[in-house]
């Protein structure tokens, strides 16, 4: 039964992971290539996610999560690996995660799967849902910084250089100014961009898909998983993103191939920026205290809401096509889903583990049972208490 509910907990994450997570890396790209086939644009992002996979499974030893699962301090044991198993309440995460994703709302999966998850596994060793808080502190202050990061770099490069091309985009739909056909070094560039961003956010959040699959996963597992993946990707793309698809195309010029290259290219920036870990090494170098340990899981979806975020404030510093009021609203509504997101994630770790039973605990206990009866049983003949025997009747 543990296989079933680690099968169903895999496929509930795939693909809620990447039916919400789809704003980040392919909304743009689905947006503005709303008018093609949709089995084309289908068949580059499993590719390129065939390749990345298959890449971090062969150079990790078997994870293909690329050790995000094994930081240090923060890592996330597999039930399996200390006689725990995986049973119907680890498949309420990636449940929630489900219905959260077709009502629109933005959720951060790295915080939602995985702080669940970790919940649980304390629980099952015995422990309190501090290492689960613990970790999801650390992902929060991370995803944050790279909120932060974000909303920055896309603050001051709109506002001091891409809004001149953003500029002529909104004058082009607007009638306002000469309609060219597009270069088709811009579909080129497009496309590249986007399968640049989708293998830096598959190195980031692989983990909150193969944290239900053993750390160390077979070739066979492996097929299985990206057959499955795939598959799933293909329903995502003929429904064209699903309702969550709103939170891209409310934004700024994001159906035209120019602004959604740009969008990708500065995404994959960030995620790159992070995936080296610059941050923790600069604070080792400095003997200072790392915030967080290499190789820690992070909201992406925070990163992404950041980068929007700041381009929606640097076109309208510039080009003034939205009011200011209109884009504060936009930005603290995305935000408050996202916040939405990281309450459902804390409640799961400290609601979830009151119904886990401490496996470990539970299986110490039946092992000395076990031994003092073999105890019993083998001690000799003379250690053993004598029968008591009955004097004859009168």
């Amino acid at each position: 039964m543990s296989d079933i509910f680690m099968i169903l907990g895999f496929a509930l994450a795939a693909y809620a992971i990447v039916a919400n997570d789809s704003i980040q890396t392919l909304g743009t790209f689905l947006s503005s290539n709303s008018k093609r086939p949709w089995w084309t644009l289908w068949i580059w992002i499993s590719g390129i996610m065939v390749v990345t996979v298959s890449w971090g499974w062969i150079v990790n030893g078997g994870d293909p999560a690329f050790g995000r699962l094994a930081a240090a301090g923060k890592n996330i044991a597999h039930p399996k690996a200390f006689g725990g198993a995986i049973t119907w309440l680890f498949v309420i995460p990636p449940l929630c995660l489900v219905i959260l994703t077709r009502m629109g709302i933005p959720v951060s999966t790295s915080l939602l799967v995985l702080t669940g998850f970790k919940g649980l596994v304390a629980a099952q060793q015995g422990k309190t849902p501090k290492d689960a808080v613990d970790l999801f502190n650390s992902m929060m202050q991370k995803s944050l910084v790279g909120y932060a990061i974000a909303f920055a770099l896309g603050l001051a490069l709109y506002w001091l250089v891409i809004y001149l091309m953003e500029r002529k985009v909104a004058a082009e739909r607007d009638g306002e100014g000469p309609h060219n056909e597009l270069h088709p070094f811009w579909m080129i560039f497009q496309w590249g961009s986007t399968g640049f961003l989708w293998s830096m956010w598959l190195i980031q959040d692989l983990a909150n898909i193969f944290v239900y699959l053993p750390r160390e996963l077979s070739l066979v597992g492996l097929v299985c998983a990206l057959g499955g993946m795939v598959l799933l990707q293909g329903y995502l793309f003929r429904e064209k993103g699903g309702a969550i698809q709103r939170v891209v195309t409310t934004k700024t010029n994001t159906i035209d191939v120019r602004s959604a290259t740009f969008i990708d290219l500065l995404y994959g920036m960030v995620l790159l920026f992070f995936k080296v870990d610059y941050i923790p090494k600069l604070f080792a170098a400095m003997d200072m205290d790392v915030p967080w340990p290499e190789q820690m899981p992070m909201s992406t979806t925070w990163v992404f809401l950041g980068l929007l975020a700041g381009r929606e404030v640097g076109i309208a510093l510039r080009l003034k096509l939205r009011k200011k009021k209109k884009v504060s609203n936009m930005i603290f509504r995305d935000a408050g889903k996202a916040f939405l997101g990281s309450a459902v994630a804390v409640m799961l770790a400290l609601f979830l583990p009151t119904f886990i039973k401490p496996v470990v605990q539970a299986r110490v206990d039946a092992e000395a049972v076990t031994a003092e009866q073999v105890e019993q049983v083998s001690a000799p003949a003379t250690d053993r208490p004598l029968p008591e025997v009955l004097a004859p009747s009168e």
